[in-house]
């Protein structure tokens, strides 16, 4: 057998998995979580009998979409946590690349799996939220950011920017001009009054690792 023929196996099994999410994540935003796996397959360019390769059924299929959205956030806000950047600056920067990534974000961020990737893993929901909460707490440390805000309010206001509530280019303009809105709004000022209870850590996280559909 020629070594290479292994090799490109793999990669061809990597770009297929690949190109099966990519179109899942499609089709679940065009036509919705009832559309027939076939389509999946035929989007991704693949056969029925790869998608199954894959994914055992639905279910494994659209939680991974979903999984792979909340590695991406995570990534993003593990980023904001080590960036040396004043800590508004550096959440400007986790909002900013949320939104140039928002087309893989469209599904739900809350309510989706927050399954880890690999057993044993941290859930992906407490590893954004314990993110964002260093880089909040660095700016309430120095007196930047007010105190009261909390990762949970920049987690669902990320998954509320993810989705666009207009045509995509006027939803770009709206998204950015309100995150502009939310980053002025956690700057600490001398005359803030207290925000309205929300959201705790711990409500979100359960609502973040609840399995799809549940």
């Amino acid at each position: 057998m020629n070594p290479a023929q292994p090799t490109r196996r793999r990669s061809d099994a990597v770009a297929n998995r690949a190109a099966l999410l990519d179109a899942a994540e499609r089709v679940l935003l065009r036509d919705g979580p009832a559309v027939p796996l076939d389509v999946v397959a035929r989007e991704a360019g693949v056969g029925i009998a790869t998608l199954y390769r894959n994914f055992a059924d639905r279910e494994e299929l659209y939680a991974a979409v979903v999984l792979r959205c909340y590695e991406l956030v995570a990534a993003l806000a593990e980023e904001a946590e080590r960036s040396a950047a004043p800590p508004l600056d550096a959440l400007a920067g986790f909002l900013d690349r949320l939104l140039a990534e928002r087309r893989h974000l469209a599904l739900p961020l809350l309510g989706g799996s927050g399954r880890p990737a690999v057993d044993g893993a941290e859930p992906l929901g407490p590893r954004i939220s314990r993110s964002l909460g260093a880089v909040l707490k660095r700016g309430i440390d120095d007196g930047s950011v007010r105190p009261d805000a909390s990762a949970a309010d920049l987690v669902v206001i990320g998954a509320m920017l993810a989705h666009a509530q207009l045509p995509s280019d006027a939803w770009d303009r709206a998204a950015r001009r309100i995150a502009a809105l939310v980053l002025e709004g956690l700057r600490a000022r001398s005359d803030t009054v207290r925000l309205p209870a929300g959201l705790t850590g711990p409500e979100l996280d359960r609502i973040m690792t609840r399995g799809i559909g549940s």
